[in-house]
């Protein structure tokens, strides 16, 4: 009984030794799946566990938020934000290739666009969100491509994605 006593005794002066500033107090860190409160002081607290399970999740309340798991710069994430693809349909000699069908899927969606190449053999796709993944085909009668299939997420602007036939 004595041992007990003195374990508990041992254990809530640990507990009092936790890192604290103000009226904030973090007294673990734990990467796990979670789900109890891990720290609270006051109007404050934080509950569950920043662990890979729940990486990203966003977890909000009145006007306090927090992502969990293995966070990312809010500059470096994506946004919204609208961008163009830009590119030509060569053919092997640099010339630009026209009436060449190009066609450019959102992976996620399925929402399929269509564009034709001009007379020096260029195309373009406007107002198309950041972040998604896009394939883009590209078929023309009497050429064949050395690459006629691009998969690629959308990060920013793309000038130069072109098509060479051989």
């Amino acid at each position: 009984m004595r041992f007990i006593v003195s374990l508990l005794i041992l254990l809530m002066v640990s507990t009092g030794m936790a890192q604290t500033g103000g009226t904030y107090d973090i007294t673990h860190a734990v990467v796990a799946g979670g789900g109890a409160t891990q720290s609270s002081a006051g109007t404050y607290s934080i509950a569950g566990t920043a662990g890979q399970a729940a990486a990203g999740a966003l977890s909000f309340g009145g006007s306090y938020q927090i992502r969990g798991g293995f966070w990312t710069s809010e500059s470096l994430a994506p946004t919204s934000a609208t961008v163009s693809i830009r590119g030509r349909v060569l053919a092997a000699n640099g010339h630009g290739i026209t009436g060449t069908r190009l066609v450019l899927t959102n992976a996620a969606t399925g929402e399929a666009l269509v564009s034709l190449s001009s007379t020096f053999g260029f195309y373009s796709f406007d107002s198309l969100e950041v972040g998604q993944t896009f394939i883009l085909t590209a078929s023309s009668k009497g050429h064949s491509f050395m690459q006629d299939t691009l998969v690629f997420t959308l990060t920013d602007e793309l000038t130069d994605l072109n098509f060479v036939a051989f």
